[in-house]
């Protein structure tokens, strides 16, 4: 297979070289030299043995060595190790291949059984095992398949799983039913390789690939792949601000139809997060980011996103959530507990689905061996977030999504916060749904030498035996670790770049459902493809385990068989007959948006080592951006913002301000610098603004300043009491929705069905309610289902706190930078002073002309407004006053032509004006 890197022109500002990159590489992988050529942009690969020069440190440990013969003597016997080795995995997958062809004709479980009760491991197994009668006796009380999934572990030489001693006061009844339970997950997720025994092989499979030297086998189709440059808008470009806003125009239209999909499922080790109480391993969906867990985080963006949808079309929408979980550090039941504590955020159950990824030894580099620290219990880590589609499919989560009227969903990883950040979000889901697209990635420049993939646009122009020739093209991801393997240079796009020839993959996607489910719906049949997309094993990292036969630590390279989420794309490429020219490929099928790496991604995903500079993917490095994202905000709203400290200053006294908003504020920044003008903030200053409806002109912070309110977006209702204003609302909606998406596409809407009902449409309003509250309207007196809708419910509305804060100072001696116990990533600092205002229901703050000195305390209860004065002599004046059935203003929010969203304040006249127009019309949060 021969392999090129092409550098396509792009609408991407990533810096690059001139002209076309490409690497040619023969078959033997391992066998290849790359060379930057100084006076040229490209570079090659060419067979032979490897020119690479040995750095200087390694030189100077063989230097004056005296037994050069030991040494040749010594990498001969290396060789032959490693030959020995090869060879015996190669009989441990021609042993596998044979036995899961034997299974394959047995028709159930307990066929099955008996078909492993033949195999020599099996037999050999139990001939020699002293504890067989004790084994036995366990095995009756399980079902045939869990007794299937222990006959596999000698059957795949890795009986000493059983053999291994237990730990003391571990009950070995108990042992066999957990690890017998943990197997038949493998092996029912992995049914369509082979179950736990192809999971195993598929394993050993990809350690012998990387010491295989043979070509590719004959009559196998030839195939030249090619790397471009994905194309795509750039949202950080010179026209970026105009592509962001009419991307998020569309991604705004979409929203109705997008779901929220979070791969929760990982271990998070690199964290070490740890309970206070227990010492127990936390996972990274908890990790107390800038003072709430980060899955908290997550549901605020979703929820900004849907509160800017109601205040331009006035109607509530409600994101489905899917995430995925696993039994890594208890992880689902610390979620599922989390989220019940939330009430389900004022969302409800229902829009909710969890559900839990299996998880998967761990082998060992050297011999494929799993690795075992005690008796019956193997290590276990989850098997990548690539087991997310099987998953969805195994566990209905697309026919979920689809009974929710949802096409499309965006795709982000918990450690990853800033994803949500102005416009990334709603550009990706625009740029997919208006299109119709089938997979869609959110990018940015990638610094050379992060352990990170490449987003890229791979071609594959294939030759058929019959001669024939096709193209396929899709954008994808080729992870680092597989850089070598795919003959990727990491190496800068120009001389003296910091960044990589290609885009980092953020792992922020979007993804269209029916062709995510098709495509691993053919995966299941062809045992692969989109079922488990973009298999690897790493095993470059070291595992330190106990082992517990000889009770000795041992620390080895190992690893899990992993899937990763992005490379279900490779499934969706599009096949041409000839070759699809540079200038439209942005056009495809799959796609790339691009925007400021700061606004994309920032993870937190692991923890800073003690005195270390290096906070990339740290929650102290996630949090500087952070800041830098909400000073460059700031200054759009033409606010003076001191400028960001170094890294090392960062560390040791902390940022030079701190700014936290509710992302309902925006969440685009066009929409809060219209709420946010002019003003400043002086250095060591603290700002926090947890409200959505702000005013504030001219606020001038040097110290503290913290407005929070109870109700952000509205008030709570019992579920019941809002169901019926939903639908009404909705109805509507969805009439105009989709008649618009049937015209965007060309379509004619057809008439009315045999059914009597407009083809695609939304069914009649009273058929709808009639699937929640019985068989029709006229049966008034037919008794809700309460099994079916709990809890308490958000209602998006006026019901919620206000502030106006017009050429105001704050002064007071704010927070204690020096106090050792601050930890900024988490918000948790300590104070001399600070000035706070705590909006409680449906209330009003208002204030102007008035400077706010000293520690202050402002408490503003449910269903009034306190307004603050100057008085004489620099006194405040404070009154109170009973608000009315409207708020005293509020924003109105308009889609300009330009796809600009403008905010123009109604004063309470207008308000109650526009309340009396639409009399006829109940508010959302009545009870009709």
């Amino acid at each position: 297979m021969q392999r090129q890197i092409a550098l396509s022109d792009h609408s991407c500002r990533l810096p690059q070289a001139s002209g076309d990159a490409r690497v040619a590489s023969s078959q033997h992988k391992n066998a290849c030299t790359a060379r930057l050529l100084p006076t040229s942009p490209t570079w090659r690969r060419t067979a032979g043995p490897s020119t690479s020069r040995v750095p200087i440190a390694t030189l100077a440990k063989t230097l004056g060595r005296p037994n050069a013969n030991a040494l040749r003597c010594s990498a001969v016997e290396q060789g032959r190790d490693q030959a020995h080795a090869c060879a015996h995995l190669q009989r441990q997958v021609d042993r596998l291949t044979k036995l899961l062809d034997t299974l394959q004709a047995a028709s159930c479980w307990h066929d099955k059984v008996l078909a492993l009760q033949d195999d020599p491991g099996t037999q050999a197994f139990f001939s020699s095992y002293r504890h067989k009668d004790l084994l036995l006796q366990e095995l009756v009380s399980l079902s045939a398949e869990e007794v299937y999934t222990i006959l596999c572990l000698p059957a795949m030489s890795q009986e000493h799983v059983l053999t291994s001693p237990l730990s003391e006061g571990t009950s070995f009844r108990t042992s066999v039913q957990q690890l017998a339970s943990t197997l038949k997950r493998v092996d029912t997720f992995y049914n369509s390789i082979g179950g736990l025994l192809g999971y195993h092989r598929k394993c050993l499979q990809i350690m012998l690939e990387r010491t295989d030297q043979q070509t590719a086998a004959p009559g196998q189709a030839a195939e030249e792949v090619t790397f471009h440059m994905p194309r795509g808008p750039d949202l950080a470009g010179p026209l970026g601000r105009q592509l962001a806003a009419e991307s998020a125009a569309a991604g705004l239209e979409a929203l109705p139809h997008m779901a929220e999909i979070y791969p929760l499922g990982g271990a998070g080790d690199r964290l070490g997060l740890k309970c206070e109480h227990t010492g127990e391993g936390l996972p990274v969906a908890v990790l107390p980011y800038c003072g709430r867990p980060l899955l908290e985080s997550l549901i605020r963006d979703v929820q900004a996103r849907e509160y800017l949808y109601f205040k331009l079309h006035g109607v509530q929408q409600m994101t489905p959530i899917a995430i995925m979980t696993s039994d890594a550090k208890d992880n689902h039941r610390r979620v599922t507990e989390f989220i019940t504590q939330c009430d389900w955020f004022g969302r409800g159950k229902e829009s909710f689905r969890l559900f839990r990824q299996p998880l998967v030894p761990l082998v060992s580099a050297a011999d494929g061996k799993w690795l075992v620290p005690q008796g019956l219990a193997p290590i276990l880590k989850p098997g990548g977030h690539g087991a997310i589609w099987k998953l969805m499919l195994d566990e209905g989560i697309f026919s979920w999504m689809y009974q929710h009227d949802r096409e499309a969903a965006i795709v982000r990883q918990i450690s990853n916060p800033m994803a949500g950040t102005d416009a990334t979000l709603l550009s990706l889901s625009g740029a997919g749904y208006a299109d119709s697209r089938s997979f869609g990635f959110a990018s940015c420049p990638r610094v050379v030498g992060a352990a990170e993939g490449m987003n890229v646009l791979l071609e594959r122009k294939v030759r058929r035996p019959d001669g024939r020739v096709e193209h396929a093209y899709n954008v994808t991801n080729v992870e680092y670790t597989e850089f070598e393997k795919q003959g990727i240079c990491d190496v800068p796009a120009a001389p003296g770049s910091q960044y990589s020839c290609f885009p980092a993959n953020t792992n922020v996607l979007y993804v269209g459902l029916k062709a995510a489910e098709l495509a691993v719906r053919a995966g299941v049949e062809s045992g692969g493809g989109a079922a488990l997309p973009g298999m690897i094993l790493n095993t470059s990292k070291t595992t330190t385990y106990t082992d517990a036969h000889s009770g000795q630590e041992h620390s080895v390279p190992a690893g899990r068989m992993e899937c990763t989420m992005q490379n279900l794309v490779d499934s969706l490429a599009q096949h041409f007959q000839e070759a699809v020219p540079s200038q439209r490929h942005g056009e495809l099928n799959t796609f790339v948006v691009y925007n400021q790496r700061s606004r994309v991604t920032s993870s937190a995903k692991r923890k800073r080592p003690p005195g270390s500079l290096k906070i990339h993917q740290t929650p102290d490095g996630s949090f500087l951006d952070l800041q830098r994202n909400a000073r460059d905000m700031l200054l759009r709203c033409r606010c003076d913002v001191p400028q960001l400290p170094e890294v090392k200053d960062y560390l040791d006294h902390g940022p030079s301000f701190i700014f936290l908003f509710h992302p309902s504020l925006g969440p685009l920044w066009d929409v809060v610098a219209q709420k946010v003008q002019g003003g400043s903030l002086a250095p060591k200053s603290e700002m926090v603004v947890e409200v959505a409806e702000a005013c504030l002109r001219q606020v001038h912070v040097d110290g503290s300043l913290r407005i929070h309110a109870d109700n952000v977006m509205g008030g709570t209702e019992h579920a019941l009491a809002v169901n019926y204003n939903q639908i009404r609302s909705r109805h509507d909606l969805q009439l105009r929705q989709r008649s618009s998406r049937m015209l965007w596409h060309g379509e004619v809407l057809s008439g009315a069905t045999a059914g009597g009902h407009s083809s695609g449409l939304a069914l009649p309003l009273h058929e709808e309610l009639s699937n929640i509250v019985g068989n029709g309207m006229a049966e008034t007196s037919r008794p809700h289902r309460e099994d079916q809708v709990q809890g308490q419910r958000l209602v998006y509305s006026n019901r919620c706190g206000r502030v106006v804060l017009d050429n105001v100072t704050v002064q007071n001696r704010g927070v204690d930078w020096a106090h050792a116990g601050n930890i900024y990533w988490q918000h948790m600092v300590h104070r001399h002073e600070s000035c706070s205002i705590f909006l409680h229901g449906r209330s009003e703050f208002a204030a102007s002309n008035v400077s706010l000195r000293g520690d202050q305390t402002f408490n503003v209860p449910d269903g009034f407004k306190m307004t603050v004065s100057a008085g004489h002599n620099g006194v405040i004046r404070q009154s109170l006053e009973r608000l009315q059935a409207e708020p005293s203003w509020q924003w109105k929010y308009t889609m300009g032509t330009d796809k600009n969203i403008q905010l123009h304040m109604e004063e309470a006249s207008s308000v109650h004006q526009c309340s009396a127009m639409a009399s006829d019309v109940p508010p959302l949060s009545y009870v009709i």
